[in-house]
């Protein structure tokens, strides 16, 4: 059986508005973003807090092509774009006073992809 792709209509139209944005804004982040989202639900990543806080350092901006979960802490602040977040996620970010987003808000804000790192 062929993989179909994602079936969330919500999940397409973002995945065919980061590949706009990819090659409008000539920034390749985003159309690799957009590769990742169009994997099966399955194959798409769930990141702890504690691996955010190991691979980034204050100030930094992070995008997760999945879910964010809430096992380990937030040491510094973040600006964390992903496709969804648990409850305890959220509040454990917003303690550390950092910042949440979606996928599209980061990309309407950072159109350019600059210093957005990608954590899978």
């Amino acid at each position: 059986m062929k993989p179909t792709g994602p079936t969330d209509p919500n999940v397409r139209k973002l995945s065919v508005f980061l590949r706009k944005k990819g090659n409008a804004e000539d920034a390749p982040i985003w159309k690799d973003l957009s590769e990742r989202l169009m994997k099966r639900r399955r194959a798409r990543p769930a990141v702890n807090l504690s691996k955010i806080s190991r691979y980034t350092k204050e100030g930094d901006i992070v995008v997760v092509p999945g879910k964010v979960l809430a096992a380990g802490e937030l040491t510094h602040k973040v600006k964390i774009a992903a496709l969804a977040f648990s409850e305890t996620a959220k509040e454990k970010i917003l303690a550390a006073k950092g910042e949440i987003m979606s996928i599209e808000e980061l990309a309407e804000k950072n159109p350019k992809g600059s210093g957005v790192k990608i954590i899978t």
